[in-house]
């Protein structure tokens, strides 16, 4: 039997750990449309704690995953790359990293299901994930991450000393912290 993973942007840890954990894993691309959840947003650790950064959609009512357009009315890129550059300017790997980062958001792909799966994919190569991910070809109730039932690994992170630890975020701030040695961390 396979799991069944929702196509998170820029995923958590947890995301990550199920992924690894499971050689055949699907991602569910023909869901509704959940709005206030990590499918277009997600979590860095910034100078004053837990940061939430929201990919903007158009809203339209009873749609699709695979449907849902990013919205660029306002300039949200150059926030989201300001910000993570002011939580990870000073981390170990953002230098090597950072235009990773950069590029999936600039592309400006019309479709969040793409920036998601792009985002996916980077993070299939950097993680180490040795298998590949297929997608569901109809709806499937995928799994929500469930933070009580599995615990994130702990490293170092850039304002530890000032916030403490902070588990299950995006794994860009793993690999900003880590670098080469993400996936032996995330294992």
């Amino acid at each position: 039997m396979s799991e069944v993973l929702p196509v998170y942007s820029f995923p958590s840890l947890l995301w990550w750990q199920t992924l690894k954990q499971n050689e055949n894993c699907l991602l569910e691309v023909h869901e509704n449309w959940v709005k206030q959840s990590f499918r277009n947003r997600f979590e860095i650790a910034g100078p004053n704690g837990r940061q939430s950064l929201s990919i903007p959609t158009i809203k339209k009512s009873r749609i699709k995953l695979k449907d849902v357009r990013i919205s660029y009315a306002e300039d949200w890129v150059k926030n989201h790359i300001r910000s993570v550059k002011t939580a990870y300017n000073s981390s170990p790997y953002y230098a090597y990293y950072a235009h990773e980062f950069d590029n999936l958001l600039t592309s400006k792909p019309t479709f969040l299901i793409d920036l998601n799966i792009r985002v996916i994919e980077v993070g299939i190569n950097r993680l180490e994930v040795n298998h590949k991910m297929n997608q569901t070809n109809q709806f499937v109730e995928s799994v929500e991450m469930n933070l009580k039932t599995m615990h994130t690994p702990k490293y170092n992170q850039v304002f530890e000393e000032k916030n403490g630890f902070i588990p299950n975020l995006s794994f860009i701030d793993l690999l900003f912290n880590c670098g080469p040695e993400s996936g032996v961390v995330l294992s």
